[in-house]
């Protein structure tokens, strides 16, 4: 499918208006070169007065998302809705030919991975997933560190994702539950090994093992399915990958990376390096100044727009999409769910 011209705006419809469809939706709002053409919402009667406020007065809000994509005469489609209905409505928007983003994750079975994939590949159309923490601050610097080969070969990795998905969090009532959550790994543990597949540069994993436990505090009881999760990862090269993601943690959000090359070492915010500035102590750390990952915690439409950002000069100029191209999170699902297999059957699992 061709770039979008450059002569026209963007013309862009929502489906969801919640935490981070109301985000996606007040970027998009405020993006020169695009525009909001309708919103499918699953509560009309109470999110419409809030949308006109951000989308404008004169943008349809739609019941059903298939009459969206059909009437609004969108070109692209930000899917912010629960996490169940992501993969249909994902292959819906291809096959009216819309290009689209989808919060991750992209869908919560295997099954439907392959076939959005499938959808994807035959409409032609152009699909990103929302990983928006990678294009900004800490954790682009962290990624841009090891592409600038001042840690050398990473040979191990261990991202660590702390938080506490208790009733005070908006999207407990859902999160919580098999059906929309199913499991720690796909409600929060995709963003560190999205991180974990981007530090190591593409190399293909070889196999994985997991071990998933709970908490005994009252304040998850209401979890359906085992909150932490503990994911280790060989990858094809012999390199060594470790993922942590915890629910269940009585803490402020927290997310620690650990990485350790043949040239340096990189621990959160500290970095040590024998090669990346002459003149710099080699024995000692130094520290990136840049906007921590940890206050993500408040998710806010400021942390979209580089993103957005990118994702308009893909469509429209073909530059080249990072952190968030689709073939790189298709490929980061297939290796979350053989974790979540290792995890529920208590053995290692290989991947093809």
């Amino acid at each position: 499918m061709p770039a979008i011209d450059v002569n026209h705006p963007l013309r862009v419809a929502l489906a969801g208006f919640g935490q981070a469809g109301r985000c996606h939706a007040e970027t998009w709002a405020t993006m020169p070169g695009a525009i909001i053409t309708g919103v499918y919402s699953l509560r009309p009667d109470v999110e419409a007065t809030d949308i006109a406020n951000v989308c404008g007065p004169h943008v349809p809000v739609y019941s059903d998302y298939e009459r969206m994509l059909a009437e609004s005469g969108c070109d692209f489609v930000s899917i912010c809705t629960l996490h169940d209905t992501h993969a249909a409505e994902a292959i819906a928007a291809a096959k009216h030919g819309k290009h689209f983003i989808v919060e991750k994750p992209i869908c919560l079975t295997p099954e439907d991975l392959l076939a959005v994939r499938r959808a994807v590949d035959s409409s032609g159309v152009r699909a990103f997933v929302g990983f928006q923490e990678f294009h900004y601050g800490q954790l682009q610097a962290t990624i841009e560190a090891v592409d600038k080969g001042w840690l050398g070969r990473v040979h191990l990795a261990e991202i660590d994702y702390y938080n506490g998905i208790g009733p005070w969090v908006p999207q407990h009532w859902w999160a919580r539950t098999r059906k929309i959550g199913r499991s720690s790994m796909l409600f929060c543990g995709c963003h560190p090994l999205m991180m974990l597949m981007l530090v190591m540069k593409g190399v293909k994993v070889a196999e994985v093992e997991a071990f998933a436990t709970k908490t005994a505090a009252p304040d998850f009881a209401d979890f359906e399915y085992p909150t932490t999760q503990v994911n280790l990862i060989r990858f094809a090269d012999g390199r060594l990958g470790k993922v942590t993601s915890c629910l269940d943690s009585l803490n402020p959000y927290y997310w620690r990376n650990t990485l350790i090359g043949s040239e340096g070492t990189l621990i959160d915010t500290k970095i040590m390096s024998r090669v990346m500035l002459p003149g710099l102590d080699t024995k000692g750390w130094q520290q990136l100044a840049t906007r921590s990952i940890n206050d993500a915690g408040t998710v806010t439409p400021d942390m979209f727009r580089p993103m957005f950002e990118r994702i308009l000069a893909n469509l429209r100029h073909d530059e080249p999409m990072p952190y968030s191209g689709f073939n790189a999170a298709f490929e980061m699902h297939r290796v979350l769910f053989a974790c979540d297999e290792a995890a529920r059957t208590g053995r290692p699992v290989s991947l093809p």
